[in-house]
């Protein structure tokens, strides 16, 4: 093992030194790569791969397009490799080089891409990760994906891409069956593109963000009784979500379910009575800041069958000292971190140092992180 370390190490200096060499033209490239690769070639591929990862992304992209032995390496090398190149301007004969560069997660956040660009990496079949956060590749883009040759594809970032409705339907029921996550974050979806989703062919996705977008009741009812049932993370914040809707997630299909954002939403008491009764049982982390459940919506989380909860997050929701004696005496032992910020601050009903002294002296002993900011416990609290 020692001798093959030595071996690793001195053949990665060696080809470390000559990529310093490498020009800018391309003829002069292929000639050094050439002379390198004389003694390179006779390591065994997979020390020739693992000397490659040591490259940093601008070698090892060079040094992958020297000749094809070398690239063959580098495919090797760059299975779990990530290349970023977010906030350049790429043209489309850039596009097209990058689909022989041997990376199979690329990040082109803010790149200024249009349907067409994102056309050319859909033919890719080795990208398995895809990060497109703030373009604009719009309807005609996400029907591109969908239609494309992206089988290996397993991630997708659409944050902010202007997909709407019709693009959303184009991806659930395209080509894009390996997807486990997709985030949709701020793309105009209604309650119609929620069902399409639902419905799709998305069925091993286990990670669906669709904050900031306007699904509904009628979308939250549609997610919660689709073909969804391998979900394990959904993010619905600011959806204008009602009780009703919340009432289908916590009695619906998503059973698998760990980690739920409704934040920003009309949840209300009852809303959190749903939750705390209904399927939600392997919840460890939930997310309700600004939802309106107030006290007796809380005193229904802590007594509830939400025992598995690590991470809750209650924000903003007008609980006072009688919330947090609830949830000092409650089921929510697994706790790790609480969030009672704002709760609220400057009024009579707020937590303050008996709701402090609750919490202190109460079931939380796993707590980790706890937030009281603006819940008026004062230094008496803090003690």
């Amino acid at each position: 093992m020692k001798t093959l370390s030595k071996l690793a190490v001195s053949a990665f200096l060696f080809l470390r030194l000559h990529s310093q060499t490498f020009a800018t033209d391309e003829q002069e490239d292929m000639r050094s790569g050439q002379q390198t690769n004389l003694g390179f070639s006779q390591l065994p591929i997979e020390i020739q791969a693992y000397i490659f990862s040591f490259l940093e992304q601008k070698d090892f992209h060079r040094t992958s397009l020297v000749c094809q032995s070398w690239r063959e390496v580098a495919f090797m090398a760059g299975e779990e490799k990530t290349l970023d190149l977010s906030k350049r301007k790429l043209d489309q004969k850039a596009c097209e080089t990058l689909l022989q560069v041997p990376f199979s997660s690329l990040i082109l956040q803010k790149c200024q891409f249009g349907w067409q660009e994102v056309l050319i990496f859909s033919r890719s079949t080795r990208i398995k990760e895809l990060d497109l956060r703030e373009n604009s590749i719009g309807t005609e883009g996400a029907k591109a994906l969908a239609s494309g040759n992206l089988t290996a594809l397993t991630s997708l970032n659409l944050y902010m891409n202007h997909i709407g409705n019709e693009g959303v339907k184009s991806l659930a029921s395209g080509n894009l069956g390996a997807l486990t996550s997709i985030d949709l974050w701020g793309n105009s979806i209604s309650a119609e593109g929620a069902k399409a989703l639902a419905s799709g062919n998305l069925l091993s996705l286990t990670s669906l963000n669709l904050d900031i977008n306007r699904i509904e009741d009628a979308g939250a009812r549609a997610l919660a009784n689709g073909n969804l049932i391998t979900l394990t993370s959904l993010g619905l914040q600011n959806n204008s979500v009602g009780i009703e809707g919340t009432r289908a997630l916590a009695g619906g299909n998503l059973v698998a379910l760990k980690t739920l954002n409704l934040t920003d939403n009309r949840i209300g008491v009852d809303g959190a009575r749903a939750l705390a009764s209904g399927k939600l049982v392997a919840l460890t982390k939930l997310d309700l800041r600004t939802s309106g459940i107030g006290v007796d919506g809380v005193r229904a989380l802590a007594s509830g069958n939400l025992e598995a909860l690590t991470s809750l997050d209650l924000w903003n929701n007008g609980i006072d000292t009688d919330g947090a004696r609830a949830l000092a005496s409650g089921n929510l032992r697994a706790l790790t971190a609480l969030n009672l910020g704002n709760n609220p601050y400057g009024k009579p009903n707020s937590i303050g140092v008996k709701g402090a002294r609750a919490l202190a002296s109460g079931n939380f002993t796993a707590l980790t992180s706890l937030n009281l900011e603006n819940s008026s416990i004062g230094a008496d609290g803090a003690r």
